[in-house]
């Protein structure tokens, strides 16, 4: 893992060192960092998206977690979406001082955490066979800025279904480091 400067250094993660950015290959939306893997079908998407006002999901993370999760089914045309778990992890010791600066930076709250699986066709295409994609999502409120700063990480799920349930995946580890020492660093990234 190493440590990425995100929208100009307003933000702070660590990502699978081998990752590759994705703005080196297309051109991404102001809104979004994105991450690939070179040698599968794995990416790591950091977005700052508005504040979910709709429903619970206003005031409910775990409402609010799964509205993102949803939401992003939607926008994979995804056939189906199963929400497994929504978790929380313990949050990373964060430095309190700016250098040059005479007050410290708001701390970056703890996210919510989820874990799901969708059935996406992949680039959409009809022709495709389906396949499942298993999806985690973090998600940070950030009320007072009327933002909800979503990371979420996509990895295939292998079609033999060969998956040992005791063996803890690597992918899930690499997202939750990622999300645990994902930092803000500049709040006037969200004005």
């Amino acid at each position: 893992m190493t440590g990425e400067d995100l929208f100009g250094g307003a933000i702070t993660a660590l990502i699978p060192k081998h990752f590759k950015d994705a703005s080196d290959l297309r051109q991404i939306p102001d809104n979004q960092e994105v991450f690939l893997s070179p040698d599968s079908d794995v990416s790591l998407i950091v977005e700052v998206l508005e504040l979910v006002k709709e429903g619970q999901a206003s005031s409910d993370p775990v409402e609010a977690v799964k509205f993102h999760f949803n939401s992003l089914a939607h926008d994979n045309s995804a056939s189906s979406a199963l929400v497994e778990q929504i978790y929380h992890l313990p949050q990373a010791p964060q430095a309190d001082v700016t250098m040059g600066s005479t007050s410290a930076p708001a701390p970056t709250p703890a996210p919510i955490l989820l874990e799901g699986i969708q059935t996406v066709r992949k680039f959409g295409k009809a022709d495709l066979p389906e396949d499942s994609v298993r999806v985690w999502l973090a998600l940070w409120r950030l009320p007072s800025k009327n933002v909800d700063l979503v990371l979420s990480l996509n990895e295939p799920i292998d079609k033999s279904g060969e998956t040992s349930p005791q063996a803890p995946s690597p992918v899930k580890a690499l997202f939750e480091t990622s999300a645990q020492s994902l930092k803000i660093v500049d709040w006037s990234l969200f004005a």
